[in-house]
């Protein structure tokens, strides 16, 4: 410790104490730091989704919105009334690379190398509908899971604010 005549520490020392716990500090909260997942869907066809986040994913799935959950909030929609179109699981990746961040883009209907096709359980998922809205995201391990709804206008993939946000 370093100490001047008087016996007290000096500001120097002060400085390196302060110094340490900010650090500490510093490097506590980025091994802490979850970012939550997001889903962007790109604007062209085919409809195609890239993720972002530090989570795990659980699943990837795309359901067509409900007339009654279109102009609800999430904690008043009732899922039950969504109808499942599509669903992939990434059961064939390592645990690494099921990091959001690291999945390639998906687009719908092909399924990507490691994932597995569960709903349906055979054949190509349903057409989507041009004026129809839909939701596509799904929950992630070690940080929230995302979403983003969307609808088809023309040849184009427009993305829609959910009630409540999405």
């Amino acid at each position: 410790m370093i100490v001047n005549e008087s016996g007290l520490r000096s500001p120097r020392a002060n400085l390196r104490k302060i110094a340490t716990v900010v650090l500490s500090a510093l490097l506590f909260s980025s091994a802490c730091y979850e970012e939550d997942m997001t889903v962007l869907v790109e604007e062209q066809m085919p409809v195609t989704f890239k993720l972002s986040g530090s989570g795990y994913l659980h699943f990837f799935a795309v359901w067509e919105v409900s007339v009654e959950n279109q102009s609800r909030i999430r904690s008043q929609r009732d899922a039950g009334k969504n109808r499942l179109l599509w669903k992939l699981s990434p059961d064939s990746l390592t645990e690494s690379q099921k990091v959001v961040s690291r999945l390639p883009p998906i687009t719908y209907g092909s399924i990507p190398q490691g994932f597995v096709q569960k709903e349906p359980q055979e054949g190509a998922p349903a057409e989507l509908v041009e004026g129809k809205i839909y939701e596509a995201g799904g929950p992630a391990y070690d940080a929230n899971g995302g979403f983003v709804w969307f609808t088809i206008k023309g040849a184009r993939v427009v993305k829609i604010e959910a009630p409540g946000g999405n």
